[in-house]
């Protein structure tokens, strides 16, 4: 495979079709986390906050649309990768596609890839019980058999290193296999255990592509967040500084907003178009690993 072919191909798909852009935001997100967080801590002030107590209906209504945001996340996130497999295999073929077709072949594969999310969660959970356990257990022998605190300092962190280890040894190849699955199921048609076995096949004939294709893509596409991220602070930064100048007066705020309307479009816009980018080279570099029996199938 040629590496220098494919991350080009992948650009100019990304660059060149926009309208796939909004599928991008969410490809490479399984949801949204929120971190609440209360102050409990005393203080002598009648007034401080802090003493106030936490209204139980508030937390019940943060709690449901933290939920409804990662569910939201979540479907999202199966509906673009489904968009965007299929979207870049036919553009790959020569044909075109449009942001509506793109959200037909995301949602015709909506339930059988929430399927394979569920399944590959399994997978997982039942890989990380099988370290998490034996490790678990050599700690909890070790601290039953001596009061000393040497041994047992010693034995957790040897037990935490080797789980670490094993869990990126396990882990890994689940995440790529999991990527041809998704190709497996949308180009394929396949169902969520077969798309699994179809990925597992395409990353054992394909060990060593399949992780430079993963580094490859991992590096450009953390490279392209960090310049977004870094770009949008510098210019927002004269908003910041006219904003504490003004001490959070009308103009300051003026100026805000209005970096804001122009900020945040671009920002999201730069985003959809790394992330069209990071799942179109796993696309394509899927596309050159399939065997021909494989190949036929989609």
């Amino acid at each position: 495979m040629e590496y220098g072919k494919l991350i080009g191909a992948a650009y100019r798909v990304a660059l060149h079709n926009w309208r796939l852009w909004p599928f991008g935001v969410f490809a490479g997100t399984g949801g949204f986390g929120f971190n609440f967080s209360y102050d409990t801590g005393g203080s002598d002030d009648p007034d401080y906050p802090g003493d106030d107590p936490i209204d139980p209906d508030l937390v019940i209504v943060l709690v449901l649309v933290a939920l409804l945001l990662v569910l939201f996340g979540l479907a999202m996130s199966a509906i673009s990768q489904g968009a965007l497999a299929e979207g870049v295999a036919a553009i790959d073929r020569g044909e075109e596609r449009g942001f509506r077709q793109a959200l037909r072949a995301g949602l015709a594969a909506f339930w059988r890839t929430v399927g394979l999310y569920l399944l590959a969660a399994l997978v997982a959970l039942a890989l990380v019980l099988a370290v998490a356990i034996p490790a678990g257990g050599s700690v909890l022998a070790v601290f039953a058999a001596t009061d000393s605190t040497a041994p047992r300092v010693a034995v957790a962190v040897l037990a935490g290193l080797a789980a670490l280890a094993a869990l990126v040894v396990l882990l890994l190849p689940l995440l790529l296999i999991y990527q041809h699955a998704v190709r497996e199921l949308v180009l394929g048609g396949a169902r969520p255990v077969a798309a699994l076995r179809g990925g597992w096949r395409v990353f054992r004939a394909n060990l060593g592509p399949s992780i430079l294709v993963f580094l490859i893509q991992q590096g450009l596409v953390l490279a392209g967040y960090a310049g977004i991220a870094i770009v949008a602070v510098v210019v927002s930064l004269p908003a910041i500084v006219v904003l504490v100048a003004t001490g959070g007066g009308a103009a300051g705020i003026v100026v805000a907003a209005v970096t804001a309307l122009i900020v945040l479009p671009t920002v999201l816009a730069a985003a959809g178009a790394v992330g069209t980018f990071g799942h179109g080279l796993w696309t394509l570099g899927y596309l050159r690993m399939r065997s021909p029996e494989t190949r036929s199938r989609a």
